[in-house]
């Protein structure tokens, strides 16, 4: 082959590459994009090392913020676009999967880590948690089948055992001890924990509500809720105009300051300023939402950390692609192509 041919090749195989590398970015930034979780923050829902699909289309996609190949994580540093959500086909719902980008990380927001929980309190909604149950609007929130939480299990007799023989076939990994001999704690769904209750060597199964958990939740940073007894919070809705008090600042300190970008601070008791101009009322600039992980005691999830901006909003999950365990290096075929709901 001649030098002339060896161009023409070498041309023809970059044009179809970077044809190719267009087309997959396109995909990627604005109709679907894979991600894998490796937290059990919602388990059963979704298990660690699930490859799971997101939609952009649902949301509407977003123009990018940064200029790079998200695919390598490469980014050309202080480069920061204009972004503009385009139309999508639906409004995300109570109820919904939701992957978005990590809020608290100081980061532009495609580069933020993504996150993925269920969506529980929508713009304008009150969420509290009411001995370990979401109530929305002073109403309790269903439950999806796949929730879990801790639960305590009274048995008859001390020497009586939670086998394998009687967990796996609720779904529910193990019972771990309590200083009580006849209790003992599991991880499990509603159902699970029904079924577990009629054996006739248990006494009663009890949803387990901590006083004073192992991870205590920090959003407002001044409040003493805990995981399982937690809020009353509002959360924001664009256009909403919120009056400016000591004890509303600390929920929507970060909202004014980093979500929304505005120089903002408490300079004295009762009094605000906000872009050098002092303010006791404030309008919010876009919506919020308030998420929950399917697995309520093991999410690191707005009860720590706070809300997450509609402009943090990546795609709502629809597929499981595949899921790998990792422990057992296997594929679970069950898994595959799963839809999420």
């Amino acid at each position: 082959m001649d030098a002339l041919s060896w161009k023409d090749a070498a041309t023809e195989w970059l044009t179809s590459l970077s044809f190719a590398l267009l087309v997959v970015m396109g995909v990627h930034v604005f109709l679907f994009q894979p991600f894998v979780v490796p937290t059990s923050s919602m388990a059963k829902t979704i298990k660690p090392g699930d490859y799971i699909l997101a939609s952009k289309l649902h949301y509407g996609p977003r123009t990018p913020h940064s200029v790079g190949l998200p695919f390598w994580d490469l980014y050309i540093p202080g480069v920061r676009l204009p972004s503009a959500r385009l139309p999508g086909f639906s409004e995300p719902e109570r109820g919904n999967i939701a992957v978005f980008h990590y809020p608290p990380e100081n980061k532009p927001i495609d580069q933020k880590t993504a996150y993925v929980k269920r969506l529980v309190g929508l713009p304008g909604d009150t969420v509290e948690v009411q001995n370990g149950r979401a109530v929305v609007n002073g109403e309790p929130l269903t439950a999806v089948p796949t929730v879990q939480q801790q639960w305590d299990v009274h048995l008859e007799d001390p020497r009586m055992r939670l086998s394998p023989s009687h967990l796996r076939p609720l779904g529910i990994q193990t019972a771990r001890p309590t200083s009580d001999p006849n209790r003992r704690l599991v991880t499990a769904t509603s159902e699970a924990a029904d079924a577990l209750e009629s054996y006739s060597f248990v006494q009663n199964v009890e949803l387990k509500a901590s006083a004073s958990p192992e991870r205590r939740p920090s959003f407002p940073e001044d409040s003493d809720f805990t995981r399982d007894d937690y809020g009353p919070v509002p959360v924001p809705e664009k256009n909403q105009t919120v009056q400016l008090t000591d004890s509303t600042w600390s929920l929507f300190k970060t909202v004014i300051q980093e979500y929304e970008e505005h120089r903002a601070e408490r300079v004295g008791t009762g009094v605000f300023r906000i872009d050098g101009q002092r303010k006791r009322r404030y309008t919010f600039e876009q919506d919020y939402f308030f998420v929950l992980g399917d697995n309520r005691d093991n999410s690191l999830d707005s009860r720590f950390w706070g809300y997450v901006p509609k402009d943090h909003l990546n795609g709502e999950a629809v597929l499981t692609l595949f899921s790998w365990d990792s422990e057992k290096n296997f594929f679970r075929l069950r898994r595959t192509f799963q839809g999420l709901d």
